[in-house]
């Protein structure tokens, strides 16, 4: 295998990942940098399958193997970079699939990702036709064994999109204490700041590129923005709802930093 550097940025999906894609394109010569390539949605499948008890994990590196396994090695540039919420559980289920793998692991408030992904989930009918007729599109609750049937029966689609952004983050933050290099960074502490750079540059360390400075403005002009439609910002949401979702997320939530506004405070009490 040539001497070129695996890195996957990966997240529950509604972080950046096509920003972060096109941005260390224009930025860094040096590295091909992708979003979602390849197969990569066959392999969301069949892992969402495999944490439901119903694929092996031997079938899931196979098909890793014949569907997107050559994609580094044929690499010509020496840093191959995708950014992709599909393989959100391929690093921690199999890292040696990518030899010398480092990971960024983007997470964003909760709140904010349950809203942009109802709306996003019915802006686009590819969207619209994945997330609602095709299975194993996302993890299923009852059968990874975290939910009992009786309650998994009757969720809500926000309750299921809150205990999907925790079981995913579950999945992801456990390489932090593996082999595998890994960074965790808040998608807010980029996108709703005015100082990213500093952020940016240690995500440019660990990765091994060189430092790039004057590209505040660039985090200003995030892609694949959600419309809004339908389901409002958690300001709006009811009582109920911040229930719903604080009982499903709320140790991870206050884990990544979120969820100590007094307004929310008052919402869950």
């Amino acid at each position: 295998m040539k001497d070129t550097q695996p890195i996957l940025i990966i997240s529950t999906g509604r972080t950046g990942t096509i920003f972060f894609s096109r941005l260390f394109a224009d930025l860094y010569p040096v590295s091909a940098s992708y979003h979602e390539r390849g197969a990569s949605r066959p392999i969301q499948i069949l892992t969402n399958l495999h944490f439901s008890h119903l694929f092996p994990k031997s079938g899931l590196k196979l098909a890793w193997k014949m569907l997107k396994g050559e994609e580094v090695e044929t690499c010509e540039k020496r840093f191959h970079i995708d950014a992709n919420c599909f393989l959100y559980g391929l690093a921690p289920l199999a890292p040696e699939l990518y030899p010398n793998l480092k990971v960024i692991h983007i997470v964003r408030d909760p709140r904010a990702y349950v809203t942009s992904h109802l709306n996003f989930s019915r802006q686009k009918w590819t969207s619209f036709i994945a997330n609602y007729f095709v299975p194993f599109w996302q993890p299923n609750p009852f059968l990874v064994g975290e939910i009992p049937w009786s309650k998994a029966i009757g969720f809500t689609r926000f309750e299921k999109y809150c205990w999907i952004w925790d079981f995913k983050n579950h999945v992801m933050e456990g390489l932090e204490n593996s082999t595998t290099p890994y960074l965790r960074v808040r998608f807010e502490d980029l996108f709703n700041t005015n100082n990213p750079e500093a952020l940016f540059s240690t995500i440019t360390d660990f990765m091994g590129l060189p430092r790039i400075t004057g590209i505040r403005n660039r985090f200003r002009e995030p892609a694949n923005t959600s419309a809004k439609t339908d389901f409002p910002e958690w300001q709006q949401w009811t009582s109920r709802q911040a229930v719903q979702l604080q009982s499903l997320c709320g140790a991870r939530m206050a884990k990544y930093g979120y969820g100590g506004e007094t307004d929310w405070l008052e919402k869950i009490k």
